[in-house]
């Protein structure tokens, strides 16, 4: 597979196609470099901690396999009788020795009971780090347009900052002339200063939203100068239920199924563990100080389950699989208020976008060219240069907003409808990037 045809996956394909053009060598931040929606994936997927702990969730859910299949031990007992009977000269003419060993043979399937529903509390491991997976890449993603919107506001800022400075010549030259009081100019030097104080305010916020990002792989400061990506760029809006349809591939949706078999497992091991255990017992007895009086004894135990019969944890096991069911419910209905919430967001920032973009936008910078113009001829007064410039950064920083609420929720509804990738085999473990990088890989032609 060549680098055009790779991307992180179905979920965030079109953002990676969106946003970076060419896929970077994974495992390393870029220093000097501007940094893509790709790569940022990439490098969380290898070097986030929130994901590089679950290869030891995962060892811990198979080493409770190994300790289900194990049988319990044999026991060795010594046992001394008669050793302080009366009349006798020495304990050891009357004492007897019992060397006795016992195994418990355990009954009802226990022990595969045990192993299955260790097998299942693996696999409820696995769609674990499915659903913490996308909700990692989903952050980043979040993280990542921030950053993206941040550096958009620099941009504006330092515009807006342009603006206010090439207003006051203007000024300078009508009070020079005597058509404008100092009042205006006092204005004028005011509306730079509020455009510079802005500027280091949207600063010091790209810096936070920086780190921020930079935090997603672990790091604990942003190396990488600024990133690059099409904020403008809007993917058309599929239709409501298309996205419902694909909502029932969430891997939060779908680990119910394993959740419920697991706790039926448990059900079931609870059962087992009401029926009586045999331990059979065996061993040599000596009588007295002679060894020729050796005699072999044997016997067995189970206990009477009058009272205890496990009935407490079965209740319990039981409810815990009634409750399954409800809690698949609540989280397909709060999956689905998401979506919804999601869609609506989508649908009003598109809606918003275009408006900005054909009719608002156009028309502030046209407002702010004429006023402009008409100021230093006459025809309009400071006021009115003012409010049009107010306008023009208003609308700006409106459309910056839209935009940026339209990718995020557009990763939120990617994240919703992700289906799951291929985890490991029992035996593998996951490891830093071998779930994000090896196995979860789609060509950009789907």
């Amino acid at each position: 597979m060549d680098e055009r045809s790779m991307t992180l996956g179905n979920s965030f394909l079109v953002f990676c196609i969106l946003w970076g053009n060419a896929w970077p060598s994974l495992g390393t931040e870029p220093e000097g470099k501007p940094l893509t929606l790709a790569r940022a994936l990439a490098i969380t997927l290898e070097k986030s901690p929130v994901l590089s702990s679950f290869s030891w969730d995962i060892r811990a859910a198979e080493a409770r396999i190994i300790q289900a299949k194990l049988v319990p031990n044999p026991e060795i007992s010594l046992e001394g009788e008669d050793f302080t009977r009366a009349n006798v000269r020495s304990a050891t003419e009357s004492m007897q020795n019992t060397l006795e060993l016992s195994q418990l043979i355990e009954l009802g399937g226990k022990r595969n009971s045990r192993i299955r529903e260790a097998q299942f509390d693996r696999e409820a491991t696995e769609w674990d780090y499915q659903v913490k997976r996308l909700e990692v890449l989903k952050l980043t993603t979040l993280a990542f347009i921030d950053v993206l919107t941040a550096q958009r506001n620099v941009q504006l800022a330092e515009e807006n900052v342009e603006l206010a400075e090439e207003a006051a010549p203007v000024t300078h030259k009508r009070v020079e002339a005597g058509k404008a009081s100092d009042v205006e100019l006092l204005r004028t030097n005011t509306a730079v200063a509020t455009a510079r104080i802005r500027l280091t305010e949207v600063r010091r916020d790209s810096e936070t939203v920086r780190v921020n990002l930079a935090a997603q792989w672990g790091a604990k400061k942003a190396t990488f100068p600024s990133v690059t990506g099409n904020l403008d760029q809007l993917r058309p809006i599929p239709s409501l239920q298309t996205l419902k349809a694909k909502l029932q591939k969430n891997p939060d949706l779908i680990r119910w199924t394993t959740e419920r078999q697991k706790r039926e497992a448990t059900l079931n091991l609870a059962r087992a563990e009401a029926k009586p255990d045999v331990t059979l017992r065996a061993g040599p007895r000596l009588l007295g100080a002679s060894h020729a009086d050796l005699t072999l004894v044997a016997g067995f135990s189970i206990p009477l389950p009058l009272w205890n019969r496990n009935q407490g944890k079965i209740a319990e096991a039981e409810a815990n699989v009634a409750k399954a069911a409800d809690e698949r419910a609540a989280a397909e209905a709060r999956a689905y208020a998401e979506l919804n919430e999601g869609y609506q967001t989508l649908a009003r920032a598109a809606e918003e976008v275009q408006i900005l973009r054909e009719t608002v936008l156009p028309g502030a910078k046209s407002a702010v060219d004429q006023i402009t113009d008409g100021y230093a001829a006459g025809r309009f007064s400071q006021l009115d240069v003012l409010d049009a410039l107010r306008t023009y950064n208003e609308s700006q920083t409106q459309y910056v907003k839209a935009l940026s609420d339209f990718q995020k929720a557009q990763a939120q509804i990617d994240t919703l409808t992700a289906g799951p990738v291929e985890l490991p085999k029992s035996g593998e473990s996951i490891s830093k990037g071998h779930q994000g990088n090896r196995r979860y890989q789609v060509s950009r032609d789907e």
